[in-house]
């Protein structure tokens, strides 16, 4: 039987207290429990820091490989360590913090480094976009301090976009989401157990 290896992203800066890592490290604990993977394997951004873009950086991931300098090689050293580890992964599962109703920038950050034209996408003979690293399930944890059932606009916007992004720079479709809210209301105490008993 072919083991299965998920890939565990941590991009919380709060460690141990974090709600975000603590929800997306129970996922990770209910699928070992259900033996639906065998082999994690951790990256936590604050720890290894994502490069942010930049002019250079750019360039380099839109230049033929064949033509890449050293120092363009070097310049991809992460994005293409990312890249790796989506690529053999079977199971990606993504913690973040909801900061100013958006994803934590780490994440944001990891992400830009993973889409890659020609690597995770492409367009086909229609100009139509292709993803490139099809076949695999995301989880998605978020925590927020409040609650999305008491804010009286539309302010979703961490899970629309991964979907969105996932979906048409890389091939993947599959995605749940996962939410422990109300973190930063008196008292509050997680339970994890409930919020994935469907998984």
């Amino acid at each position: 039987m072919t083991k299965k290896t998920a890939l565990h992203i941590i991009s919380s800066a709060r460690g141990s207290e974090s709600f975000s890592k603590g929800l997306s490290s129970a996922i990770v604990d209910k699928l070992i429990g259900n033996q639906e993977i065998d082999v994690v394997v951790e990256r936590d951004l604050t720890k290894e820091t994502p490069p942010f873009l930049h002019s250079n950086l750019v360039g380099a991931f839109y230049k033929d490989p064949r033509f890449v300098e050293e120092e363009e090689r070097q310049l991809l050293k992460y994005a293409d360590s990312v890249v790796s580890d989506v690529s053999k992964a079977d199971i990606l599962i993504l913690g973040t913090p909801m900061y100013n109703l958006g994803m934590s920038a780490l994440l944001k950050a990891w992400i830009d480094q993973l889409v890659r034209y020609g690597i995770t996408y492409s367009y086909n003979e229609k100009g139509a976009r292709e993803g490139h690293l099809n076949g695999k399930k995301v989880y998605l944890a978020i925590a927020s301090g409040g609650r999305l059932q008491d804010w009286s606009g539309n302010y979703e916007f961490i899970a629309s976009h991964v979907k969105a992004v996932f979906d048409a720079y890389i091939g993947l479709t599959d995605v749940e989401i996962f939410r422990v809210e109300g973190t930063a209301m008196p008292g509050f105490q997680p339970d994890y157990q409930k919020i994935l008993e469907n998984l």
